[in-house]
Formats: structure tokens, sequence, C-alpha cells
């Protein structure tokens, strides 16, 4: 009788320590599982495989236009003096180019262009440091942190490197000798990047940021990422998210209102491209209300990233006059 007893009273026992093994096997996969995803969906130098899209008039004379401008781009690279920067950052060796102005001036106004989202670097932006560079701006263009030839191995999808943005603009300022003009430009991770130092005590010398689909919604894009590497879902975005909180430094919610436009003083231009699912036109007007002093410019049919294709003048156009605009405060452009 006793010993069934004992039985009895083992038995509960044993069944628990088996399912609190079980569950601690199990969230040890979990944790092991999103960590997999979100090192998968945040390689900043994989290449996205490419997705069959709808062919639009607007996607055909874009493609036109960019492979035109590629013949620009290369006709300015083989005259203007270039040279490589690198900078120490908080999370590794961050690396640049320094493109000059044509125009030789030696105190132009310095732009910073930073480039977009996963599998780019800064060869993404080449094309507005030539406009740029042309309108007499001396431009740098750095390779995000895990992207191009910047250390580095994990995205943060620009919010930790507004950081890096805050170090670009002191290496600006210190060589400079302290009487630096700073413009940004930003697309996609980089449009966020800039936007985030922005809202967060910038230095004066950065008077004016132009923004190209920035969006500071990551809930959506870390989704899209998911699926792009064949992990779409709610539970796989449930195991991702807490290791995307840990990557980032905070919380989703902190991003967002980060980069609402709230308390931005800095005055913004908004590019928004009216075909744009990842960073859709209305955020861009969302932030531009929401800011001190900001300019929208929408163009119609553009997809992300494409606006300064499908209406190249436009966009340029309205990128040059209102950094004049910023910088004609003092007197000197």
């Amino acid at each position: 009788m006793s010993g069934r007893m004992r039985y009895r009273v083992a038995r509960p026992r044993a069944i628990l320590a088996a399912a609190l093994i079980a569950c601690l096997a199990v969230a040890i996969a979990a944790a092991g599982r999103g960590w997999t995803l979100w090192s998968r969906a945040t390689d900043g130098r994989r290449a996205r495989e490419m997705q069959a899209e709808r062919t639009t008039e607007f996607d055909l004379r874009a493609q036109t236009r960019k492979e035109q401008e590629a013949v620009r781009v290369n006709g300015w690279l083989s005259v203007v003096s270039s040279s490589a920067v690198t900078l120490q950052g908080a999370r590794g060796e961050l690396y640049a180019t320094l493109y000059e102005p044509l125009s030789g001036e030696a105190d132009a106004p310095l732009a910073i262009a930073l480039h977009g989202g996963l599998g780019t670097d800064s060869a993404q932006v080449r094309d507005v440091a030539c406009t740029l560079s042309l309108a007499g701006y001396r431009v740098l263009t750095p390779d995000l942190y895990a992207h191009g030839r910047s250390e580095g191995t994990a995205s943060t999808l620009g919010v930790r490197d507004a950081d890096d943005v805050r170090a670009w603009v002191d290496y600006a300022v210190g060589r400079s000798g302290g009487d630096a003009r700073i413009v940004l430009f930003g697309q996609d991770e980089g449009a966020l990047s800039a936007l985030l130092y922005l809202a967060r005590d910038p230095d004066p010398a950065v008077r004016a940021a132009a923004l190209d689909g920035v969006s500071g919604d990551l809930l959506r894009r870390i989704r899209t990422y998911l699926g792009e590497v064949g992990a779409g879902g709610a539970l796989h975005a449930a195991l991702a998210l807490p290791w995307a909180r840990a990557r980032l430094g905070m919380p989703l919610a902190r991003v967002a209102a980060l980069s609402s436009g709230e308390g931005v003083y800095t005055p913004l231009l908004l590019l928004c491209g009216t075909f744009d699912e990842e960073a859709p036109a209305w955020e861009g007007e969302d932030i531009a209300a929401r800011a001190e002093e900001a300019r929208v410019l929408l163009v119609e049919g553009a997809r992300h990233g494409m606006a300064r294709y499908v209406e190249p003048d436009a966009y340029y156009g309205a990128l040059t006059s209102f950094y004049e605009d910023a910088l004609r405060e003092d007197g000197r452009m």
C-alpha cells in the first residue's frame, strides 16, 4: 500500500518535470528560430530576389531613365575628384566616399547622402551625389553599418544608424573647423536614420534634410522582410520581434514616435511616390504635417525609391531649390 502511494505522489512530479523540460526545449528552439529569422531578414549584404511586378508605363519610363542616368554618372565619375573616408563608429568601422564639387569652391556646403535598405550600398545614391556635385556641393556617401564596405553583419533598418549619422555630422563639423553647412539626403533606411537623428538634438550645422521613401512603421517592414525569406505569418513575426527589439535597442513604438515628425525643427522635404507600398505617400504627408517646417513632393506613379527616375526634373528641381532656400539664410550658397 505504501509503495503504491509513493508511486502516486511521484508520478505528478515526474510529469511536471517532463513538462518543464519540454517547455524549456520549446523556448530554446523558439528563441533560436527567432534569431535565425531576424538574422536572415536583416542581412545587410543579402541581395533581394527579383520579384515579378505588374509593369506599368511608369515602371518602363523609370527604368529607361535609370539606365540613361548611369551613363551620366559614369561620365561625372571620370572627372570628379573623390577620396575614401573611414570612421570608427560605436559598432565598428564605417566607410564612405567623399566627392568634391566640380565648382572647386573650398567652402562648398556638404551634402551627406544616405542609401537605402537591404542589399544596397552607397552606389545607390551615386546619381544623387552626381547632381549635387554638379550643383556645387561637396558630397559624402557613407555605406550604412552592415552594408557595402562598412563593418557589421545585421542591419537595424536605419534605427541605430542614427548614431552613425551623428558621427558623420561630427566628422564634417570637425573637418570644417566648426564652420560647416550640411544638408542631409536619405533614401529608405537612410531616410529613417536621418529622421531619427534630427529628432534627437541635431547639430545646428545641419540646415535641411530631404527624405525619400521614409517610414517609421518597422513592424510592417519586418513582416515584409520575413516574407521575403520565406518566413511570413504571425508565428514567425512573434518569434522574430523580441530579437528585433533587442537589435534595434528600443521598442518599435518608440521608433514610430521618434519618426513621426513631432519635435523636428530642421526643415524637411518629403519625397514620396504614389505607388510606393513600402513607405506609402500618406506617411510622408503625416510627417510633414507634424514637423515644424516641411514640404512634400508627390511623384505620380513612382514605386519605392524610383521617384527620381519617374520625374527627374521635378525631383531634382525640388531637391536643389529646397537646399538653396535652407542655405540662403547665412548669405552663402
